[in-house]
């Protein structure tokens, strides 16, 4: 796991210190050593920071240079199968110099070019510069793990793993993006392609991009059809899955330094940790983080996991001192980013590297199999909306949910109901209604660009509709497409990157995803349970009553934090006029207000301001 970046120039030369200065302000990706390339023809200049995972020694150095053609390559992740690879490799001729993933990467390109990308198994971003054909080749893995940012400048195109780094950059465009600002009001975070400035992109998770003399070059490479089902009793089903994931466990635990687990106490994390206990010879080691407010502890939980699994377990127990993560927050995501569990995941990662430099985690069960309670449909809502919903323009549909969440009349009502709970459910994975929704959005934000919203919903809508034939797997497709790579996967990264720790997720393992995928949706969610097939595997190592629990999930007491120890940095910073511009610091007083006075359910609105607020008040230049 690493820290990668580079400038790509055919007009005036790229400067060698420029780069390295991007890799010195992400250093704390990877510690343990850093590495600068200039082309012989000085069009590419490339940098990297390397956590040592797989073969320490100093020839897993990079950038790293294919001596037969003279490309070079930056790499961030790990792929799981390289071993494997690495035979085939050897039997079609090739002689490796490393023991490490990097150089398999080369190998395969060198043969089978842009096609490299469909042996890879693992999580990654890389960059590879085509010596021959003077091109850049940048790709990021399936699930989005592993971010890349990029910003193509009038000459050429700078990329970084981090944006707070690459915002700062002599040559990009750091203006605010108005158009990002929407998306982020609306779902607190920034999809892909999109971030916070105006000349910054990210690229999309399963995507490849060429960038050569006639410009930059995007396509997907990956996609997961819900459509294609595999005929299998649910027996066989339950056993192919704990085979399967059994195996991405196993290859996610090859490393040459500490490893460990993060353990919520949740089923997801519960079942990698008993999987890892089966295989390994050794008690694992595990972390948990738990609050002082028991609504919010799953410590008891993980406790009750750990020692079931014989784990050797750290819990920390999160106090309300966050004030002091809200500047490292801010700078590390390096937008606006809402998700008030990354507060935890940085507690727990920081807890974690004083033991272990690689953990795997329990992430992506829920958008897996169904773990959310809008999976919850009855059979026959679902077969409802399957004759019904057909019937109607997506892009209609797409439309009318927004205009209707602000109802305030009894038909309004009614025809939300009928329209997002029967006949097109999955709508709610494309309005995160719970934030700043449109209505009240227009009024935080009356300059803010909807049309792209709009478009934005229309099109993912009727993609899902092309990918998935039930609203059920529809919403999985969507969050799997938006949600998991737009927050989920950034959250994780930044939060154990920030401190050089490797987190590893079994559950996002492409062949599991695809394997789940082709599962009838009854075993998905059945009976009132969601995740019904995970529950059924985690039944055979805990006990019923641990796995068919209330879900938590891995929230904070954001209420009691925002009205006790950040009250005073919340007022400080939302009314500021000049750090909240350009929202309207009438609709911000106002929402604040009636947090304080008791009423209005507006403590994820007002975290979402406040990170925008400590990301705003940042100095934009070097």
């Amino acid at each position: 796991m690493c820290g990668i970046a580079g400038h790509i120039s055919f007009g005036e030369p790229p400067s060698a210190h420029h780069v390295a200065e991007l890799i010195g302000k992400i250093r704390h990706r990877g510690p343990d050593d850093t590495g600068l390339w200039v082309s012989p023809g000085k069009k590419c200049v490339l940098g990297h920071t390397r956590l040592s995972i797989i073969d320490l020694s100093p020839l897993g150095h990079q950038p790293m240079v294919d001596p037969e053609t003279g490309n070079s390559l930056v790499f961030n992740g790990e792929i799981y199968n390289f071993q494997t690879l690495r035979k085939e490799c050897e039997a079609a001729g090739d002689v490796f110099r490393s023991h490490s993933d990097t150089e398999v990467i080369l190998a395969l390109y060198r043969r089978h070019g842009i096609g490299c990308l469909a042996k890879l198994r693992g999580m990654f971003a890389f960059a590879l510069w085509n010596e021959g054909q003077k091109s850049m080749f940048l790709a990021r893995d399936r699930a989005g793990k592993k971010p890349l940012n990029y910003a193509v400048t009038k000459a050429g195109i700078v990329f970084c793993s981090e944006l707070s780094p690459l915002s700062r950059y002599h040559c990009v465009n750091n203006r605010m993006d108005f158009e990002a600002l929407e998306f982020y009001l609306q779902c607190q975070f920034i999809p892909a392609p999109w971030t916070i400035y105006r000349g910054i992109r990210k690229l999309p998770p399963a995507h490849y991009a060429i960038f050569d003399h006639d410009g930059l070059k995007i396509a997907p490479y990956w996609e997961v059809d819900y459509r294609i089902k595999t005929p299998i009793t649910e027996a066989d089903a339950l056993d192919a899955l704990e085979e399967k994931l059994t195996e991405a466990v196993r290859l996610r635990m090859i490393s040459e330094v500490p490893l460990g687990a993060l353990l919520s106490g949740g089923v997801d994390s519960s079942i990698i940790v008993a999987l890892m206990a089966k295989i390994s010879r050794a008690p694992v080691n595990t972390f948990s983080i738990g609050f002082q407010e028991e609504a919010f502890n799953e410590l008891p939980w993980a406790q009750d996991a750990a020692k079931r699994c014989g784990t050797v377990h750290h819990p920390e127990i999160a106090k309300g001192d966050v004030e002091r993560l809200l500047p490292k927050l801010a700078w590390h995501y390096g937008e606006p980013f809402a998700d008030h569990s990354a507060v935890p995941s940085f507690i727990v990662s920081e807890a974690a590297r004083c033991h272990v430099t690689v953990a795997l985690n329990g992430d992506g069960g829920d958008e897996l199999l169904g773990g959310y309670s809008h999976y919850l449909l009855p059979s026959w809502v679902t077969q409802l909306s399957k004759h019904i919903g057909g019937m109607i323009p997506r892009s209609l549909i797409a439309d009318w949910g927004p205009r209707l969440i602000g109802a305030k009349t009894i038909p309004q009502r009614a025809a939300r109901k009928i329209l997002m709970q029967y006949i097109n459910p999955e709508l709610r994975s494309v309005m995160f209604s719970s934030f700043w929704n449109d209505p009240d959005r227009r009024l935080l934000f009356p300059d803010g660009p909807i049309s792209l919203l709009r478009e934005w919903r229309r099109d993912w809508v009727e993609q899902a509709s092309i990918h998935a034939d039930n609203p059920v797997e529809r919403m999985l497709w969507l969050d799997n497409h938006i949600y998991l790579p737009g927050a989920l996967m950034p959250k994780m990264d930044i939060a154990s990157m920030h401190c050089g720790l490797e987190t590893r997720s079994p559950l996002l393992d492409h062949e599991v995803i695809e394997f789940c995928a082709q599962l009838p949706v009854r075993f998905k969610v059945k009976g009132g349970v969601g995740k019904y097939l995970l529950k059924k595997l985690a039944e055979r190592y805990f006990p019923v009553e641990f796995v068919h629990r209330r879900k938590m999930g891995f929230g904070i007491p954001l209420t009691s934090w925002l009205r006790g120890p950040l009250r005073n940095v919340l007022r400080e910073t939302l009314l500021d006029d000049q750090i909240m511009a350009p929202l309207s610091a009438a609709v911000i007083r106002q929402t604040l207000q009636e947090f304080e006075a008791g009423f209005g359910r507006h403590e994820s609105r007002l975290w979402a301001l406040l990170m925008f607020g400590f990301w705003h008040n940042q100095p934009r230049s070097n």
